[in-house]
């Protein structure tokens, strides 16, 4: 497999992956973007810190309709990635491109970027308000991804493939949550 097809392979597991825990309710937007992101492309954070930290951005930060959680799940991910180390206000500039990148892909993909205006049309809590929901998560996944891959190709080797082609089901997941295995 040639690199640019083994990239395209790995955005597609990643979008999955996002998208598989948001849809059997493990993960909320923010939190899988992150999660997968970390996990899967090698980040240096433990799963469940990685979940903490996303945790009060979804349904547009504290349930309040604002910056999709998915698209900050993604803000997070380039942090952690391309992100400055250490003080000095220009040493920053890369992940800022970056984040402003993001913004406008997702911008351009689904007309805005604010979760009350992207679910305006469904009825919160629905089959079709969750799916949609979980599209925006795999999407932001895979752009982020795709942003830092873009900018750090060598992750490209170290990447977690075994834990981007899970697939779990809605039962697996139920049992995960229930005994706190989750990221194991």
């Amino acid at each position: 497999m040639n690199e640019c097809s083994k990239t395209r392979s790995l955005l597609d597991d990643i979008q999955r992956r996002a998208e598989n825990l948001f849809m059997t309710r493990q993960l909320q937007c923010a939190e899988a973007v992150l999660t997968v992101l970390n996990q899967g492309l090698g980040g240096e954070l433990a799963p469940d810190m990685a979940i903490r930290l996303a945790s009060a951005l979804p349904e547009g930060l504290g349930r309040r309709g604002c910056l999709c959680g998915a698209l900050n799940g993604g803000a997070l991910a380039l942090g952690l990635f391309l992100g400055r180390q250490g003080p000095g206000y220009r040493n920053g500039e890369l992940v800022r491109q970056a984040a402003a990148e993001l913004h406008d892909q997702f911008k351009a993909a689904y007309k805005a970027t604010c979760c009350r205006v992207l679910t305006k049309a469904l009825v919160y809590g629905s089959r079709s308000h969750f799916q949609h929901c979980a599209q925006l998560t795999g999407q932001a996944a895979q752009m982020a991804a795709a942003i830092v891959l873009d900018r750090k190709p060598e992750m490209l080797e170290s990447a977690n493939w075994a834990y981007l082609q899970q697939n779990d089901h809605r039962v697996t997941a139920e049992i995960r949550k229930l005994f706190g295995t989750f990221g194991r």
